[in-house]
């Protein structure tokens, strides 16, 4: 059986200049171009954003804290000897939170790249760690703010608890029992 879906991307959001982006989710889109577009309908039509990332999810390395653990990973880490890239690093930093980027290093692989962000790191608790090149990112620009993004401030969206659903639903359960 063949997979009919649209390959799939991650979603990274900036709310403020300045700021590390935060992993908001996935996407499945045809290309790039268009889980951007998929990636702001999808996350930013109520919040304020001032970038958005996607990524090819194959393109990103990740570990948990409990695969590297064992260390046996770093058996196949070559030592740094083939073309360098640079390469973005996100982490979970706290147990319920958010994959936020924590860095970027220079590395000849991703393996190598893990590693070396792992050694900045060290002394910092990292539940999950994801890398991936540079590269691989289409991104934002910031003259793509006001047509991405400000549709959102001139919008009003009303959040759910705004309509009185389960109020509603038990006044017209009461008025059908009489």
């Amino acid at each position: 059986m063949s997979d009919t879906q649209w390959p799939r991307f991650m979603v990274f959001q900036q709310v403020v200049a300045g700021e590390p982006l935060v992993h908001n989710g996935t996407v499945h889109a045809p290309d790039l171009e268009m889980s951007l577009l998929n990636g702001r309908d999808v996350f930013l039509r109520r919040p304020a954003a001032h970038a958005l990332w996607v990524v090819p999810v194959e393109c990103i390395l990740t570990k948990t804290i409990e695969e590297l653990q064992d260390g046996s990973w770093l058996t196949g880490v070559k030592e740094a000897g083939g073309p360098m890239a640079r390469y973005h690093v996100f982490g979970k930093l706290h147990h319920q939170g958010q994959l936020e980027q924590i860095g970027m290093v220079e590395a000849a692989g991703p393996e190598q790249a893990l590693k070396t962000a792992m050694s900045e790191q060290q002394g910092r608790t990292v539940w999950v760690w994801w890398v991936f090149p540079v590269s691989s990112v289409l991104a934002s620009d910031e003259d793509d703010i006001d047509s991405l993004f400000r549709f959102a401030e001139s919008h009003d969206f009303k959040n759910q608890a705004y309509y009185p659903v389960i109020t509603m639903m038990r006044q017209i359960r009461a008025r059908g029992k009489r």
